[in-house]
């Protein structure tokens, strides 16, 4: 019998053909007795045949690839158990009535596995072509970087891809490959579900595998199941597996956040709202900030009913109250309430600008109505992903903190707040803490910065950020945690220089409840109100001043 490879994805249809022999009913005829005298005899019936014991059925003998990790493999065998409960797994796949290996496929597979091309975070390479990683692989074209990787990543990508023909290929234990990557000038190709934070994930064919809305059916890097075997037992079990619906990126387990630096619609980010519209510094940004399952938005200062910003020049803040459509035209799901200026106007005003998120249902944390709310942080569970948002007022003033009976932001009580981050990590909350600190326009972080920032590493925190920087900083990696010293801004009309128009927005992707990488997206201010995304060479320019100053 001919046999046929088959894509798991491409199910044909099977036509059951019954047919049916009609005949037309009558009716049995009765035995009739047989006179003898006055007895009379029943013919006796004939005795039934017994019925013929119906043959086993031969069994159907399936092939896995040795390519196909053992997860997979085990999901397929319990797929032919449910097919041919009869089936037998066999190591020849030549005599096997099926046979399943892995192959390239051009689209999205009911079961594939995704891979990525990954280098060190703090390289500035941002994107690889398939043509060029093809090229390496089958004529060892140099990409001016070294290929480390794993043995079992190694041996299942030649599975598909061949055997690999570049010289610059170093192969390393899993547990080696963080740190051979943060030598510089190297890249990997790992699956999905190995990716770390340490790791950049490049771009292939201009797709980021950390995009939740990716168009993974034109991703050339994910495997999925080849199929080959006799029609009457390929087409079955191919229905079956079709079913089972089985990546190594499930985006229904994936959570996207966007944090974001410094927010102040006051001044000449204001002047210019007033001038084209309340909308128009998100004009070149809006897509960027709602392409994320939750962005944090940490604006500094409180609406108030009819602010005209007189008092600015001497940094007393105010909103107007219109102004909230912009944060949530942008999308914002949580706020930020550390900003040192939330009481310029008096707690009254922090009391009313509460009041209009709370009337939106929009989360907020670092602050609050008085001490104890302040502490309270804002909690979300997407996809299995438990996270949970809490910072402080590093900084003061004094007069801006809450207090047991007023308004304000958290206070910089930094052993309470390890306790409650420690308490939140053992719930199983992946804690982002948050802290206005010390204002610096620098690169790099301060020495008692780095303190501060790593104790609540220390504590639990699986990601620490600085929402006071009006500046962008560096960032550090830790074995239990992320910091981002600073962001710099993103609505606020700093202009003075270079680095005051320079923003981070930083997407961290978080899968299976843990947190497996962080985009670096920038940004360049204008118009004293409008951040937009840089250029090539603004971003390569922003990337080498940042990583110059993080601590490696």
């Amino acid at each position: 019998m001919k046999r046929l490879k088959l894509a798991i994805c491409v199910i044909l249809p099977l036509i059951l053909v019954i047919a049916f022999s009609g005949c037309q009913a009558t009716e049995p005829e009765t035995a009739q007795p047989v006179s003898q005298g006055e007895a009379t005899v029943e013919e006796k019936p004939e005795e039934q045949a017994e019925p013929e014991q119906a043959e086993p059925p031969e069994p159907v003998s399936v092939a896995i690839d040795s390519s196909i990790p053992a997860s997979l493999g085990a999901v397929i065998t319990q797929a032919a158990k449910e097919t041919f409960p009869h089936s037998e797994i066999s190591d020849d796949a030549q005599a096997a009535d099926i046979s399943i290996g892995l192959e390239l496929q051009d689209g999205l597979e009911s079961i594939s596995l995704v891979f990525a091309p990954v280098t060190g975070f703090f390289n500035l390479t941002d994107e690889i072509s398939f043509d060029q990683l093809k090229d390496f692989w089958d004529k060892g074209t140099s990409l001016e970087m070294e290929l480390v990787i794993t043995d079992s990543n190694l041996s299942l990508l030649e599975a598909v891809l061949g055997p690999i023909q570049a010289g610059q290929v170093r192969v390393v234990n899993e547990d080696e490959l963080a740190a051979a990557l943060a030598e510089g000038g190297n890249f990997s190709i790992v699956p999905f579900d190995e990716i770390k934070k340490e790791y950049k994930v490049l771009y292939l064919d201009g797709i980021s595998v950390l995009a939740k809305d990716a168009p993974m059916d034109n991703y050339p890097l994910q495997l999925g199941l080849k199929l080959e075997g006799e029609e009457q037992f390929l087409l079955p079990l191919a229905e079956i597996l079709d079913g089972y619906q089985l990546s190594n990126r499930d985006t229904d387990k994936m959570l996207t956040i966007n944090m974001t630096g410094v927010t102040a619609l006051v001044r000449g980010t204001a002047n210019r709202m007033e001038q084209n519209g309340i909308l128009y510094p998100a004009e070149q940004i809006t897509d960027t900030l709602l392409a994320a399952d939750i962005t944090h938005i940490s604006n500094e200062i409180p609406f108030v009913e009819g602010c005209t910003g007189a008092r600015d020049s001497a940094l007393v803040f105010c909103s107007k109250p219109e102004y909230f459509e912009l944060l949530q035209h942008v999308g914002t799901d949580v706020v930020e309430l550390t900003g040192n200026h939330m009481n310029d106007y008096g707690p009254q005003w922090m009391e009313y600008t509460l009041d209009i998120y709370d009337e939106a249902g929009l989360p907020y944390f670092g602050g609050g109505r008085d001490l104890e709310d302040s502490y309270q942080p804002a909690l979300f569970e997407i996809g299995g992903n438990k996270i949970a948002f809490l910072g402080c007022n590093y900084w003061g003033p004094a007069y801006d903190w809450a207090t047991e009976d007023s308004p304000g932001s958290t206070p910089p009580n930094l052993e309470d707040l390890e306790a409650i981050t420690a308490d939140l990590k053992s719930q199983g909350y992946n804690v982002i803490f948050t802290f206005q600190y010390v204002e610096t326009y620098n690169y790099y972080p301060t020495e008692q910065q780095v303190i501060d920032f790593g104790r609540m590493v220390d504590a639990g925190a699986s990601i620490v950020s600085g929402s006071q920087s009006h500046h962008p900083m560096g960032v550090e990696f830790k074995p239990e945690g992320f910091i981002n010293y600073g962001l710099g801004n993103i609505f606020f009309d700093q202009m003075r220089s270079l680095g005051m128009r320079q923003g981070i927005i930083a997407r961290h992707v978080f899968y299976e409840n843990r947190h497996i990488g962080t985009e670096l997206i920038t940004t360049m201010l204008e118009d004293y109100s409008q951040p937009r995304l840089t250029t090539a060479e603004e971003r390569q320019e922003l990337l080498a001043s940042i990583f110059e100053g993080s601590i490696k």
